[in-house]
């Protein structure tokens, strides 16, 4: 009997210390005081919040040991607040911190983290510092009004949609794919030397403009409800959807853009609309602008066009062969409109009296 007590003892020890393990100091320290301090619920830490009793912060729910050393921490949608500083954990590769109430977050000389979710918090200062292998940070829907992100070079995928940035500067990210900055109050955003960003997402911010020279890579962008009034979009061969709506903007040309398929311009105030050498174009929405004349010809993949609410005269869609759709609602001048060669459509909306074509 007494034996089987002994054996039974020394099992449990040993289980005890599979779960709870001996965490290097520093990164000890970094929780504990983070874990200490109140959070979004009223008279309750962080701590109690995570159902943490006890001063083991190494067995906190959410956090992944290994050796000794933090390697991930999911604390997602937990009513967390305070300050969160993860610098100096040499092991940590993957944090998710979503969703709570954190109002400052530093990451600094992490060397192993590649991929940090912060989204939908109350973060206004932002430290990033040393982390040579983050790919993936998502900041969207926070309060930061500045970011540097120079010691991220291998950044893939960053989300900052929803803040207050007034300039971004991601120049010196080549491997950048991904960059959403919607709903900001940028007024200058530079992505050069972004060879490899495939979307940019900088719809409702103040930009005047912006260079997208060289960006061969890139094939969604959307700049609508900026401050755009003269855009000229040229050489972009991957490029496949563009969106540019409510900018106030009166001249659009799309030049060498291989790839287009739908260009989205409504709510401009467009007087000028070219388009060359862009053989892909299939959807075409140019509604409620003060287009008088407009050349659509010889557009070999065009399937729709909208023109509604234009000051229309002339329209020539001549030799679309794959015409399908087009409508000219509210364009009572319009009195030359030309489809030679288009035995393809099935819906004409907003015929103008008296109109032959």
């Amino acid at each position: 009997m007494k034996k089987t007590l002994i054996l039974l003892s020394a099992l449990l020890i040993s289980s005890g210390a599979a779960f709870a393990q001996k965490l290097q100091k520093n990164e000890a320290a970094a929780l504990r005081t983070f874990l200490n301090a109140p959070s979004a619920k009223e008279n309750l830490t962080n701590a109690q919040v995570l159902g943490l009793t006890g001063n083991d912060v190494s067995i906190a729910p959410g956090v992944t040991v290994s050796n000794g050393h933090v390697t991930e921490i999911d604390w997602k949608n937990k009513d967390l607040a305070g300050s969160l500083n993860l610098s100096g954990f040499s092991a940590l590769t993957k944090v998710d911190v979503s969703g709570n109430r954190l109002a400052n977050l530093t990451l600094s000389s992490d060397p192993l983290l590649t991929e940090v979710n912060a989204g939908h918090n109350a973060i206004k200062d932002i430290v990033i510092t040393n982390t040579p292998r983050l790919q993936v940070l998502r900041l969207n829907r926070n309060r930061i009004g500045e970011i540097t992100l120079d010691d991220t070079p291998l950044l893939r995928r960053l989300n900052l949609a929803g803040n207050f940035l007034t300039s971004l500067d991601v120049s010196q990210s080549a491997t950048l794919e991904y960059l959403n900055v919607t709903s900001n109050r940028l007024e200058a955003l530079s992505v050069a030397n972004c060879t490899a960003l495939k979307s940019l997402y900088a719809g409702f911010n103040e930009l005047t403009g912006v260079e997208l020279a060289g960006l061969t890579s890139l094939q969604n962008l959307n700049l609508g409800s900026n401050r755009i009034s003269k855009l000229y979009i040229q050489n972009l061969p991957a490029l496949s959807s563009l969106y540019v709506s409510d900018n106030h903007m009166t001249d659009l040309a799309v030049t060498n853009c291989g790839m287009l398929n739908d260009l989205y311009a409504p709510y401009n105030d467009l007087t000028s609309v070219t388009v060359s050498n862009v053989p892909n174009l299939g959807f075409v929405q140019l509604e409620w602008n003060d287009l008088t004349t407009l050349n659509l010809s010889n557009q070999n993949s065009l399937q729709k066009v909208n023109v509604a609410n234009n000051q229309l005269l002339t329209l020539d869609l001549s030799f679309d062969t794959m015409l399908q759709s087009v409508n000219v609602t509210n364009n009572n001048m319009l009195t030359d409109i030309r489809l030679t060669g288009d035995s393809n459509i099935q819906q004409f909306i907003g015929d103008p009296e008296g109109l032959e074509w």
